[in-house]
Formats: C-alpha cells, structure tokens, sequence
C-alpha cells in the first residue's frame, strides 16, 4: 500500500515498536545496533518506532560507541533494563550502580537522549506471599539511585501467580508518586519453545491488567503480526496483532478471557481490519477514538529484536 496510513493503523502501531537489536535472536553489536536504530529512525515507517532498548550495564558502552549518532542530536529516547533476574538480593544490589550509569550517560547527553523508560524483573523469590514488600524496597532503591520520574514496567516472570504479583503491582502504583507511571511487563516468547507463554496465560494477564486498569508492555517473540507456525524455535509464535489486539478488545469492549484467548490464538490475517474509523477482529469493532484511548493508557508497546520484520510483514500484508 502507497500513500496516507489507514488512519486506525496508525493509532494502533503508533510508536508500538521498540528497537531491542542488542537481544536474540538479533543480537547484534553496539555499533551496528546503533546504526540500524538510527537508519530506522529515517524511515517512512518511523511513527510505528519507540525506543531503543538497552541493558542498564552497556550504558557506557553505549554512551562510548553511539556518540557519533547521539552528539547529532535529534532528541533519542532510551528504555534501560535495570535490575537483575537471579534473586531479589542481586536485585536490590545492582540498582545503585546501575543508577550512577545512568546519571551519567544522561549528563554526557543532556538534551540529545533521555531514559524514559524503566524495565525490571521481579525474581521469583521476590513474587512470593511478599512481593509487596519486595516491591517496596526496590523503588525505594531505584529512586535513591536517582531512576525515579520515569515510567517503570515490572516483568512478572513465569512460574508464578500472575494476579497476585499483579494485584501488588496495582497496589504499588495507587501510592507510589516517584515514579511518572508503573506497569507491568509481560514475555510473549524467546528463543526456545518453552519460553513461549500459552495463549490463556497472555489472556488472563491482559484481562486481570485491564480490570487493574494497569499499564501493560510486552516484550520478545512478537516480531510478526499474526499467530503462526515458526521452524526456529519449533513454537507457535505469537502475534503483535493478536497480542495488541486482544489488549484493545479487553479495554475498549471489555470482552472476558474466553474472547481475549480467541483473539490471541487468531491464524488468519483476514480476521484484523483496519479502516478510517475503526480496528475490527471478526465480530469485535472498536471505533479509532476507542483504540487511541486503549494506547494512550492501556497499552505501551513491545520491544523487538527487529523493526524490519514488522514492517515488511505489515507491507505484506497490504497494510502499509
């Protein structure tokens, strides 16, 4: 498709992608992330663009290899993964390092880049009966460290009671002021078929998020629109338009876990239309003011290892 975006299409993808090349299957170099990042950012496509992602430890490395792009200018804007995955100790103990990082690629850039974001797993041992307190202490540790008033996304991991870590998210952010939003974060897939969450885990976590009215980013294995096959890793990978899609379905329609599932596990590209004033998933409508409003506040987007195979998957489809 040539000419203007279908303009429901671009609430819809608006910023939805955000540039994860430095994370497999990709994993590409610094440099070459880099460049890539920046050639993306002059694309036709670049509205559908978010943040470059990267880990709270390669900020130096970033803040060394990507001068040549970020002293030009341009206002780049970063979604750093702070944290550790371990244990709750190792946790707590890495964000204060990790805060002096940040404060100074900040201030080597000031005014070119800016960490919007904050990404962080919530370990295992820390998503207990507890959590809460778990919770507490680490944004307590992140705001010492200076990684306050930004957006923050809790990864809830596998292996855990999803309402009762979310629940406690919720509760965190109806008092916690130091932070400009908190969320939660959910893995859609990896590089092994286990690390592929089922189609009913991704419902009930956007159905209990939704109720929660809390924000929600995904993160890994959406690189292509629709629910499909995959050879490498053998898994049925999920889709950004059934992920998303789901996610404006809950929020606008407030549809149950039973449609939300449906939607996530959709084979067929034909079943997702987009028209001047309206999303639509077979029977399912949601008008173009709805789904903005189900961006806006509902859902943030998702990082990818590729903006490309979105974007030519989208061509493909006939949508861009």
């Amino acid at each position: 498709m040539s000419g203007d975006v279908i303009p429901s299409l671009r609430s819809f993808m608006g910023g939805l992608v955000d540039y994860a090349g430095l994370f497999p299957p990709a994993t590409l170099d610094m440099a070459a992330a880099m460049d890539e990042y920046a050639a993306h950012r002059k694309e036709q496509e670049a509205w559908m663009l978010g943040r470059f992602i990267v880990p709270a430890g390669r900020l130096a490395e970033l803040q060394k290899v990507g001068a040549q792009h970020l002293d030009q200018g341009g206002d780049w804007t970063f979604s750093v993964l702070v944290g550790a995955r371990g244990n709750a100790a190792e946790a707590l103990a890495a964000v204060e390092t990790q805060g002096l990082g940040a404060a100074a690629f900040e201030k080597r850039f000031e005014g070119r880049a800016r960490i919007e974001v904050l990404e962080t797993p919530i370990p295992v041992d820390g998503s207990g009966p507890e959590v809460g307190n778990f919770l507490g202490s680490l944004t307590d540790v992140l705001a010492g460290a200076g990684l306050g008033d930004r957006e923050l996304f809790l990864e809830v991991l596998p292996g855990v009671d999803d309402v009762r870590v979310l629940e406690a998210i919720n509760a965190l952010s109806s008092f916690e002021t130091r932070f400009a939003r908190i969320g939660a974060k959910l893995r859609c897939g990896g590089v092994t078929p286990e690390a592929f969450p089922s189609s009913e885990r991704i419902a009930g976590f956007i159905d209990t998020c939704r109720r929660l009215g809390l924000p929600l980013k995904c993160t890994a294995g959406l690189h292509h629109p629709v629910r499909h096959q995959s050879a490498d890793p053998p898994a049925m990978m999920h889709g950004f338009l059934n992920v998303f899609g789901a996610g404006i379905l809950a929020h606008a329609l407030g549809v149950g876990p039973e449609i939300l599932a449906a939607c996530v596990n959709e084979t067929d590209p034909a079943a997702f239309s987009f028209s001047d004033d309206k999303f639509s998933w077979r029977d399912h409508q949601v008008t173009a003011e709805a789904l903005e409003k189900a961006r806006e506040s509902f859902l943030s987007g998702f990082g990818s290892c590729s903006f490309a195979e979105p974007r030519d998957d989208l061509r493909g489809l006939g949508l861009l």
